[in-house]
C-alpha cells in the first residue's frame, strides 16, 4: 500500500538555514496547507523548506511504513519524529554520506514505526541547491521494495543501454577513425554522469564522499552533454559541407557551452545548475531547428536525426521547465528526460549504423575503384612494357636505316625457315644482292645521297618479295632474301630478272639528279632431304655473287675502248 502525504502537508519557507526544530518550535511560524502536488514544487528557492503532517495509526496492531520522496536530487533531508515524551531524528539526501542515511537508497526513504493507535507529528526539513520537488508517500515495506525491484530493473536497462552504446561508439571509432562516433560516445558519457548523479545510483554506489558538491557533478555533465551534443550535430549531419552558417552558429554556440562549463565549476552550485536549465534548454532548441532546417534542405539522415533528437530534447526542455518551476510536477517531468534520451539514443544508434553501413559501402567502392585503377594502370602499364619490348625487339632484329631485317633478324628468321624445310619437305631459296655502281654515287653526291639511294632499293626489294619472304640489308650495300616454297611455275632465274631490273631503275636524288645501281645476284637453294644451316647457304651465295660479279667486270672490260 502507499498513500501520498501531500494533501495532509502544510509547508513553510525558513529565511534561515540553520534553524532547528526547537528553533521552529519557539517561532511557532504559520504553514500553508498543501492540497496538490504542484504545491510542493517549490523550483529553485533559496529557502530551506519545512514540510509538517500528522500520521495516525487507527489499528490495535503495531505498524512499520516508509517514508519515501520522490524526487532523488535532494541535497539534506532531515525527518523528525514527534511523539508524545521523545523525538526522533533522521538524515537522508544525496549530499548525505552512506553511513549517516537512516536507510542506504538512491532516493531519501525514512523508516517509520507506529504503536498502536498511535499518532505522530512529521517535520521534515530540506535543504537543498537544486530544484525543491517535495512530493512524498507513505508506503509499506512491502510495496517498497517490491517497488524499487521494478525501478531498478528499468534504470539497470536504461543504463546498460548507455554504457553498451557509448562503448560500441568508441570501439567504432578506434576502428573507423570517424570523429562522429567519438563525438557520439562522449555525448552519452557526459550524459550518463549527469542522469546517474541525478538519479542517486552514482552517489549510492560510486562517489558519496562528494557531499554537497554532487549537485555540481550534474551541472558539470549535462552542460558537457550539450557541448558534445552540439559537436555531434556539427559532424553527423556535415553542417560544414551542408550549412555553413549554422555549423559557424553552432560552433559560436559550443564555445559558450565551454564557458558555462568553466562557470558550472566556479560558481555557486545552485546558479550553476541555473546556467545547467538554461544551456540545455538553449542547444535542444538549436540544435532541434538545424535539423529541421538541414533535412529541409534535403541532407542524409537528417529527418531521423530530427526524429531522435528531438525526443531527447523535449525531454530536456520539460527537465529543465520543470526544474524552474514552469511545468507542473509528475511522473512525465519527472522521468521524462531519461524516456526521451532512451528512445533517442535507440534511433541515433539506428542512425549511426546506418552512417557506418553507408561508409562501409564508401570505403568499399572505394576500394573497388582503387582496385580497378590499379588494373588500369597495370594494363597501360604492361601495354607500355609490350610495345617498348616490340620496340626493342624490332631495333634488335631490323636494319635501322632501310627497316629490313639485320643480320640477327635473318639468323632468326632463317633458322625458321629451314626448320619448317626439314618438316615439311620444302625447299629455301636464298638470294644475296651486291650493288654495283653504288660508291660512285657516296663519293659525288654524298653519304646522304648514298642512305637514300640504299633506302629506296630496300623498298623496291620489299615489294618484290612475297608475304612470307624474308628481306635483310646483310651489310653495306649487301642485300638477302630468303624465299620458300617458291612455285613450280617460277624459276629462280625469272625470280634473279625482276630483281636485277627493279634494282636498275633509275632513282631519283633529292637534289633532283637521276643515278642508277646494278646488282650482282648469287642464288643457293636448300632442299629438305640436306642438313643445311645458313652459313652455308651465304658460302654459296655469296661464292656464286662473287662469280656472277667477275663475269660482269670481265664483259664490263671487253666494252671498255680505252681497254
Amino acid at each position: 500500500m502507499s498513500y501520498s502525504l501531500v494533501p495532509y502537508s502544510e509547508f513553510w519557507h525558513a529565511n534561515e538555514q540553520t534553524l532547528t526544530l526547537s528553533d521552529l518550535d519557539s517561532r511557532s511560524p504559520s504553514f500553508t496547507q498543501a492540497h496538490r502536488i504542484a504545491d510542493l514544487n517549490f523550483g529553485y528557492t533559496r529557502h530551506d523548506v519545512w514540510l509538517r503532517t500528522h500520521v495516525h495509526n487507527d489499528s490495535a496492531q503495531e505498524q512499520r511504513w516508509l517514508i519515501q520522496f520522490e524526487y532523488p536530487f535532494l541535497d539534506h533531508v532531515t525527518l523528525y519524529t514527534v511523539r508524545q515524551q521523545s523525538t526522533d531524528t533522521q538524515r537522508n539526501g544525496s549530499a548525505v554520506p552512506l553511513e549517516q542515511r537512516a536507510l542506504a537508497h538512491r532516493q531519501a526513504v525514512f523508516p517509520l514505526e507506529l504503536a498502536p493507535n498511535e499518532t505522530v507529528t512529521l517535520y521534515t526539513h530540506v535543504a537543498a541547491s537544486g530544484s525543491k520537488l517535495l512530493s512524498y508517500n507513505l508506503i509499506t515495506p512491502d510495496a517498497f521494495y517490491a517497488q524499487n525491484d521494478r525501478h531498478n530493473f528499468w534504470l539497470a536497462t536504461y543504463f546498460g543501454m548507455l554504457l553498451a552504446l557509448g562503448l560500441y561508439n568508441f570501439l567504432l571509432f578506434l576502428g573507423l577513425k570517424e570523429r562522429v562516433f567519438l563525438h557520439y560516445s562522449l555525448f552519452v558519457a557526459g550524459f550518463a554522469l549527469a542522469i546517474l548523479t541525478f538519479n542517486g545510483i552514482g552517489t549510492l554506489m560510486f562517489w558519496s564522499f562528494l557531499g554537497d558538491n554532487t549537485s555540481r557533478l550534474v551541472a558539470i555533465g549535462f552542460t558537457f552533454a550539450s557541448a558534445m551534443g552540439s559537436l555531434f550535430t556539427q559532424s553527423f549531419l556535415n553542417t560544414a559541407r551542408y550549412c555553413p552558417r549554422w555549423h559557424r552558429t553552432i560552433t559560436l554556440f559550443r564555445g559558450y557551452c565551454w564557458l558555462a562549463l568553466v562557470a558550472t565549476v566556479l560558481l555557486p552550485i545552485q546558479p550553476a545548475l541555473r546556467l545547467m536549465d538554461v544551456t540545455g534548454f538553449t542547444a535542444s532548441l538549436l540544435m532541434l531547428t538545424c535539423g529541421v532546417y538541414c533535412s529541409w534542405q534535403r541532407v542524409p539522415s537528417a529527418r531521423l536525426f530530427v526524429l531522435a533528437w528531438s525526443l531527447f530534447l523535449l525531454g530536456a526542455a520539460v527537465f529543465a521547465l520543470r526544474n524552474l518551476g514552469i511545468l507542473p510536477a509528475n511522473f512525465i517531468t519527472l522521468h521524462g528526460i531519461q524516456i526521451g534520451s532512451a528512445l533517442e539514443m535507440l534511433l541515433l544508434s539506428f542512425a549511426l549504423a546506418a552512417r557506418f553501413n553507408e561508409l562501409k559501402r564508401q570505403k568499399e567502392r572505394a576500394h573497388a575503384d582503387m582496385v580497378m585503377t590499379l588494373k588500369k594502370h597495370e594494363a597501360m602499364l604492361e601495354q607500355k612494357v609490350a610495345a617498348r619490348t616490340k620496340a626493342l625487339e624490332h631495333l634488335a632484329n631490323h636494319d635501322v636505316l632501310t627497316g629490313l631485317l639485320n643480320r640477327n633478324g635473318l639468323l632468326r628468321c632463317a633458322e625458321e625457315a629451314l626448320q619448317r624445310s626439314r618438316r615439311q619437305g620444302s625447299t629455301v631459296s636464298l638470294f644475296m644482292l651486291d650493288l654495283d655502281r653504288f660508291k660512285p654515287i657516296n663519293d659525288e653526291y654524298g653519304h646522304e645521297a648514298g642512305d637514300f639511294v640504299l633506302h629506296q632499293i630496300a623498298k623496291r626489294i620489299a615489294n618484290l618479295a612475297r608475304a612470307g619472304d624474308h628481306c635483310a640489308r646483310f651489310g653495306g650495300d649487301e642485300f638477302v632474301i630468303i624465299m620458300e616454297n617458291i612455285e613450280t611455275d617460277d624459276t629462280l632465274e625469272n625470280i634473279q630478272t625482276r630483281i636485277d631490273q627493279a634494282v636498275r631503275s633509275p632513282i631519283v636524288l633529292p637534289s633532283g639528279e637521276r643515278v642508277s645501281v646494278g646488282a650482282s645476284i648469287g642464288i643457293s637453294t636448300c632442299h629438305a632431304s640436306a642438313n643445311t644451316s645458313l652459313q652455308s647457304l651465304l658460302r654459296e651465295a655469296d661464292g656464286n655473287m662473287y662469280a656472277v660479279k667477275s663475269g660482269q667486270m670481265v664483259a664490263y672490260d671487253r666494252c671498255d675502248p680505252s681497254v
